[in-house]
């Protein structure tokens, strides 16, 4: 969501970065999900403090620190936080095995939000490649159908 904002917004990641909290740190070292302020993130994209925990809640709680993935996913310009659940092995929508690190390099990036990733997202921050194909995913991301909704929510609470 995020990233979404600040692509919408046509904010830098290191502004963005420096807005997630109410005594800022350095934007290109990061945040882990459970440093963010929850409510200072509801505001800035006008939800609900609920919907922003339950986001940052599922991958703080048995999250990988390492970013897992789903190379199709990422090349829609998808991901979610149950991709970094460690119970899951699998997309819950393709299937397919997550990764854990880059099919280009072989490194591993860490479970961070930065102005790095907000300014390249949906890409390695070692080799800057794309980690679901060749080219970058749509700017205009399609909503999930039904059935892949379900698939993930499923993947979520269970």
């Amino acid at each position: 969501m995020l990233w979404k904002f600040a692509r919408t917004n046509r904010l830098a990641g290191y502004f963005l970065g420096k807005q997630l909290r109410a005594n800022p740190v350095d934007p290109y070292l990061g945040l882990a999900p459970g440093d963010i302020e929850v409510p200072i993130v509801a505001r800035l994209l006008g939800v609900t403090q609920r919907s922003v925990r339950e986001g940052m809640d599922a991958a703080a709680l048995d999250g990988c620190r390492f970013l897992r993935y789903c190379p199709r996913c990422m090349s829609l310009g998808y991901h979610t936080v149950v991709h970094q659940r460690e119970r899951h092995d699998r997309c819950p929508i393709h299937r397919e095995p997550l990764l854990a690190a880059c099919r280009h390099c072989g490194e591993a990036s860490a479970y961070r939000l930065d102005a790095q990733l907000l300014d390249a997202p949906f890409r390695c921050r070692h080799c800057r490649r794309y980690y679901g194909s060749n080219s970058p995913p749509p700017l205009q991301c399609t909503a999930l159908t039904r059935e892949r909704r379900i698939a993930v929510t499923r993947a979520a609470i269970g």
